[in-house]
């Protein structure tokens, strides 16, 4: 991938785990001038080893671009404020908390006529991008489509498990199928969910959990001519054909994170913004975790 942009100032806003790897990625890609971070712990700030605003005023007011990885609950506050400024954002999953918040983001964004992005890096996972590709030239309809996402618990969580992981394979299906996307059914609790889906004639099922011993995340897309297996964690994937031959795709070895920073860094200079998820999409996948929550509870009340 070769770096031949310079797509302005760029700050990180909450320097947890994600805003660290943000900030490494900006850092190294050479597609922005990392201007500086802010994070209201001091210690977080430390760790990035860049320059340490005092205040999110401070670090909207000396970038063209902001990248917000701060707590969910504290998104719609903060990225709104950058867009009344005039700067564009990139925040991570999901958008905010709901989507009443994030619809509203969406509209200051359109008001202030700024871009708004946010990141849902799977869609630049090797695998999922070689699967785009694939479907393209496949030429046949997705039938069916499996995803499970499962993760250890980890403290400071702020949002259940359907808005914190599930929102990830609502944005992929949408992403892979064309949409629109309607969830159908949801079982389970805070930690534990099953969801059914129907997108553009197909089906799809959710398994996502926070409380395996494990991580995993796979998907498994059936098509009317192939069968095709991935691990996003390792990457891998493999197309099966009615005859029984199973091949192993070959897969690009760019860093989703870095992929994204590129995509974005294409974006802000006018070239494309695919596959960058937008606002809209990023407030869709919020909605459709609303969706499956009011359905999960009604199942509870049963």
């Amino acid at each position: 991938m070769t770096h031949t942009l310079n797509a302005g100032r760029v700050a990180v806003v909450g320097v947890g785990t994600m805003g660290k790897r943000h900030c490494r990625v900006l850092r190294a890609a050479g597609l922005f001038d990392l201007v500086g971070v802010y994070d209201p712990d001091p210690a977080a700030v430390h760790l990035a080893e860049t320059r340490m605003f005092a205040t999110e005023a401070e670090a909207i007011a000396s970038a063209d671009v902001l990248v917000f990885a701060t707590p969910t609950a504290v998104h719609a506050s903060g990225v709104r404020r950058a867009l009344l400024a005039g700067r564009h954002v990139l925040v991570e999953k999901p958008l905010c908390a709901t989507s009443a918040e994030a619809h509203g983001l969406v509209a200051a964004a359109t008001r202030a006529a700024r871009h708004l992005f946010v990141g849902h890096s799977e869609r630049f996972n090797p695998v999922v991008r070689a699967l785009r590709s694939l479907l393209r030239t496949d030429a046949s309809p997705v039938v069916s489509l499996q995803f499970r996402r499962e993760a250890p618990r980890r403290a400071g969580c702020d949002a259940g498990v359907l808005v914190n992981l599930a929102v990830h394979d609502f944005d992929l299906i949408a992403h892979i199928t064309g949409g629109p996307v309607t969830v159908v059914a949801a079982v389970g609790d805070d930690d534990t969910a099953h969801v059914l889906v129907r997108a553009s004639g197909a089906t799809a099922h959710l398994h996502v959990s926070r409380v395996a011993p494990a991580k995993r995340r796979t998907l498994v897309v059936q098509t009317e001519r192939f069968l095709y297996e991935g691990d996003l964690l390792g990457p891998r994937l493999t197309r099966a054909s009615a005859d029984g031959e199973t091949t192993d795709v070959p897969l690009a070895t760019v860093e989703p994170l870095v992929a994204q920073a590129h995509a974005l860094a294409l974006a802000l200079t006018g070239t494309t913004s695919a596959p960058l998820a937008t606002g809209t999409h990023g407030a869709q996948a919020v909605f459709l975790a609303e969706q499956a929550e009011i359905l999960l509870r009604m199942d509870e009340v049963d």
